[in-house]
């Protein structure tokens, strides 16, 4: 049974006749009626009766009409899903994000089309920037947003927003009160990082190293909110996202320790993998970003 033989049967259903099924579909009438006894001949069975007037279901017929009406409705309806797709009015988007542009970009734009598309489905993984590159390569996320660049070939990798990594302590830490600080007065402090595979952990480990600062207490730890609850709570000092930090620094609860010069200027990227097809959701939801971006900067 193929849907072309189903065609032809449900045309002649509706049409009644062979004659005027062969004008519709704009084949010869003795085509058609070959194709209709090839059917039936493989279903071994009479689906109508040839009578003068016309043709007649016979009750096979009948029932095999009521299969065939659910059978192309059910591929209108996926022909109407795969368009709703093209157009990026439904489907799902799954997203792989390093923290800074999971906790601090994504959420609301996220929520903003979902609004404006609420048919779509879109879900949100946060990691480090070596767990975002991996899912993509194994293909659970459709994009990816990370700190840095991706550690594969097989990935590319497209700036979108400059970012900054700066020194924060608590307001409460005595090394605030110093006039002046140097390399020795931060190898004092605890530094907070976070974990293997981040972005964030590599390049924060990049400039001690390059300012030859030897740092005795390390704590680990996977999120950068934790690093924050953790400076609040005490001493020690982290390179965090500056876009992170807004309410802290503004509130006076944490101390950007400026006067050191130690910034850190990184780039903020999209991942997709190569070669893969177009898709309007992600293209869509990339134009919120960098306006939003746009718009900050």
């Amino acid at each position: 049974m193929n849907l072309h033989h189903l065609d032809i049967f449900l045309n002649v259903c509706f049409s009644g006749s062979l004659s005027a099924t062969a004008k519709n579909m704009h084949i010869s009438q003795s085509a058609l009626s070959s194709e209709l006894k090839m059917f039936e001949g493989r279903l071994g069975i009479a689906l109508f009766e040839r009578l003068p007037r016309g043709m007649e279901l016979t009750s096979a017929g009948h029932v095999l009409k009521k299969y065939a009406e659910d059978l192309f409705a059910i591929a209108d309806s996926a022909e109407m899903a795969m368009r709703e797709i093209v157009d990026a009015r439904s489907g799902h988007l799954s997203i792989g994000a390093s923290n800074t542009p999971g906790l601090y970009l994504l959420p609301p734009l996220i929520l903003e089309l979902k609004n404006s598309y609420p048919d779509i489905d879109i879900t949100l993984f946060i990691g480090n920037t070596a767990q975002v590159c991996q899912g993509m390569l194994e293909r659970r996320f459709d994009l990816g947003l990370i700190e840095g660049s991706p550690p594969s070939a097989d990935l590319h990798w497209e700036a979108f927003s400059p970012d900054q990594l700066i020194p924060v302590t608590a307001a409460t830490n005595p090394i605030c009160q110093q006039v002046r600080l140097d390399a020795t007065d931060l190898q004092r402090q605890c530094l907070l990082l976070r974990e293997e595979g981040s972005g964030c952990r590599e390049q924060t480990l990049n400039l001690t190293e390059r300012c030859n600062i030897r740092m005795q207490r390390v704590i680990e730890f996977n999120q950068t909110e934790a690093i924050k609850q953790a400076l609040l709570a005490g001493s020690g000092i982290a390179w965090l996202p500056r876009r992170g930090l807004e309410n802290e620094l503004a509130s006076g609860k944490l101390t950007w320790l400026a006067g050191l010069n130690l910034d850190i200027s990184r780039t903020l990227g999209v991942v997709r993998r190569k070669n893969s097809p177009d898709n309007r959701l992600t293209d869509r939801l990339l134009s919120r970003l960098k306006g939003a971006v746009s718009t900050v900067s």
